[in-house]
């Protein structure tokens, strides 16, 4: 996070201290400009999974717009030591994500034609992702064996963003999103089984050590008290990073 945001900071200071430039002399009807842009979106695979694989497509609409769309399977890590509680191994791990995004590029900021230069854009995203774990409780003496936690999680974003895109000899990209607000629905059911009094009370506890653990996983859990009988939703804000690199052809 401390990278995307030195980049940031680096981008806005070229935004504001660059001339103005003259567009180049390009026929997008001239088969030989390029068109397409494959890019791996680096972003889940370095911040939450190595086996997060998500890949995006851009198309080039006109001089200066474009749309994307992005897919992958997503899966958030849920094993360690959580304060008293060890999560051993996980029994089941799934996810996916879809997104898509409009983009307009800055026509009187960029040297070039579009898909090169500062953007802005607005774009959508949705989240699915369902896990079950065993969990030992240390030091509890309550509770006798191992306890199951699982769940389901789904998040739906409709939001802005702000990037910069760099093409580098006309073939590699680099894609940055660096700053990308939403408004996002949550819904999330979490399940808690084993030789346990009060579930509830523990799933507390449970969902607490997550929460020191990843900062993230607040967001997902923020409003009302968590029950293990339905699924909840509630509304709240997310926001977009991304790093991708990709081929354009």
């Amino acid at each position: 996070m401390k990278n995307i945001a030195f980049v940031t900071l680096i981008i806005i200071f070229l935004f504001f201290t660059n001339n103005t430039y003259s567009q180049n002399d390009i026929n997008l009807s001239d088969t030989v400009y390029k068109r397409n842009v494959i890019k791996w979106n680096m972003t889940p695979f370095i911040l939450f999974s190595y086996k997060n694989i998500n890949l995006s497509y851009e198309r080039i609409l006109s001089s200066h717009r474009s749309f994307s769309i992005n897919a992958g399977y997503f899966e958030l890590p849920f094993t360690g030591l959580f304060d008293s509680l060890f999560v051993s191994k996980s029994t089941e791990k799934s996810g996916f994500n879809i997104a898509g995004d409009y983009r307009y590029y800055f026509k009187e900021r960029n040297k070039n034609w579009a898909p090169d230069g500062l953007y802005w854009g607005i774009y959508s995203s949705y989240h699915h992702f369902k896990f079950n774990n065993t969990i030992n409780i240390i030091n509890q003496p309550d509770i006798q064996g191992d306890v199951s936690f699982g769940g389901s999680i789904n998040i739906i974003s409709v939001g802005a963003e702000l990037g910069y895109q760099f093409i580098i000899k006309e073939k590699l990209a680099i894609d940055l999103v660096f700053i990308g607000p939403s408004l996002s629905a949550y819904n999330r059911k979490f399940t808690l089984g084993g030789n346990l009094d009060n579930e509830n009370e523990y799933l507390e506890a449970i969902i607490e050590a997550l929460k020191d653990r990843y900062p993230y996983f607040n967001e997902l859990t923020e409003a009302g008290v968590i029950e293990n009988t339905k699924a909840q939703t509630h509304m709240g804000y997310g926001m977009r990073y991304l790093i991708q690199i990709g081929y354009r052809f």
